[in-house]
């Protein structure tokens, strides 16, 4: 199966889901990362604001800040690459022409992501090997080199897989965290 065979395949099935299953998963996600002890010690943790067919961020990123845990969030800047922004619940947002919600505030560089202590990732799937399937731009594999904090991405249940295609350039994932756990790359 190809890359793009496999993206049109998880958001089909994505789509299909009910608003209720997505905010059982949603819940459920933020207990899983808040309940880890990576996240228990951090300072600071990136994480997405993350778009209606995907798993919901807004639970886990509640709890992170009622943990006085920073949050940055990313902005998509033209060049394909991301800024990033402290994530204020009571900043104005904008969305994007690619549907992501962006919040305002100072940018504080490309580089923000080496001062955090966890990276959650948006993904379409991953594989047990850590493999992150992103929806093809490649603006997360770029803002990930090298950074050593540890990436953990989320994912519906279906979308842990045991293998997905992947090419030398992206950049895999340490972390999984689906409704039923998280997954720890070997």
């Amino acid at each position: 199966m190809t890359k793009e065979q496999a993206r049109l395949d998880l958001l089909a099935k994505r789509r299909a889901m009910a608003p209720e299953v997505r905010r059982q998963a949603a819940d459920a996600i933020a207990l899983h990362v808040l309940a880890a002890p990576v996240v228990a010690r951090a300072k600071r943790v990136a994480c997405y604001l993350s778009m209606p067919s995907e798993p919901g961020t807004v639970p886990l990123i509640t709890g992170l800040l009622e943990r006085g845990i920073e949050v940055v969030v990313p902005l998509s800047l033209d060049d394909h690459t991301l800024d990033w922004v402290a994530y204020d619940p009571t900043a104005s947002l904008a969305t994007t022409p690619l549907g992501i919600p962006e919040p305002a505030g100072e940018r504080l560089g490309r580089d923000a992501l080496t001062t955090c202590d966890v990276v959650i990732v948006p993904a379409l799937a991953v594989d047990h090997a850590g493999h992150r399937l992103g929806r093809g731009a490649g603006y997360y594999d770029r803002a990930l080199e090298g950074v050593r904090a540890p990436l953990c991405a989320l994912v519906f249940t279906h979308e842990l897989l045991a293998e997905l295609p992947h090419e030398p350039h992206d950049v895999p994932v340490q972390m999984a965290v689906t409704p039923g756990g998280l997954f720890r790359v070997p």
